[in-house]
C-alpha cells in the first residue's frame, strides 16, 4: 500500500475508532508513525470496537491439523461469519458451497474483502472464531 493522503486518513480512522494513542505503519522502505496529542480516555460506543479484537495484539497462527481442502484467507484482517452482527453465519457445518459462493468477510482498515469458496464441497468445519484476527493463506473453513 502506497503511503498517501488516503492512507494516513485511514490509519487516523483505526486510532480513532479503536482508541489507540498511537499507531505505526510500514511498507518496504515507506514508513509512518501517527500519535495522538489527545488524551485515550474517550468512551468507545462502538460495540463491534468494544467485543472485536484489539490491533495491538497479535495474529494468532493457525495451528489445528487439517486434513483435506480448506478455504484460505486472501488477505490479513479480521475474520467475520456474517455480514452484520444480527445476521446468520454465511456457511455452517453441514452446508454444501459452490465455487464463487461467499462463506466469509474480512476486514482490514476499513475494507472489506469477500472470502469465496474455489470449489464445491460440504463444511466439515469452521476453523476461525467470528471477529478473530487472520494471516493471509490461513485455513479458514475445512471443506470436503
Amino acid at each position: 500500500m502506497k503511503i498517501d493522503q488516503a492512507a494516513i486518513e485511514a490509519l487516523a480512522q483505526i486510532m480513532q475508532d479503536q482508541g489507540l494513542g498511537e499507531i505505526e505503519y510500514q511498507d518496504g522502505d515507506q514508513r509512518i508513525k501517527l500519535v495522538s496529542e489527545t488524551p485515550k480516555n474517550d468512551v468507545l460506543t462502538d460495540s463491534r470496537s468494544l467485543n472485536g479484537p484489539e490491533l495491538t495484539q497479535p495474529v494468532r497462527a493457525q495451528t489445528a491439523n487439517v486434513d483435506g481442502t480448506t478455504i484460505n484467507a486472501p488477505t490479513v484482517g479480521i475474520f467475520y461469519t456474517a455480514k452484520s452482527p444480527q445476521d446468520p453465519p454465511y456457511v455452517q457445518v453441514g452446508d454444501h458451497v459452490e465455487p464463487g459462493q461467499i462463506v466469509g468477510v474480512i476486514e482490514a482498515m476499513k475494507m472489506f474483502t469477500n472470502v469465496m469458496a474455489d470449489q464445491a464441497g460440504t463444511v466439515e468445519r469452521v476453523l476461525v472464531n467470528n471477529e478473530e484476527g487472520v494471516e493471509y493463506g490461513q485455513p479458514l473453513i475445512q471443506i470436503k
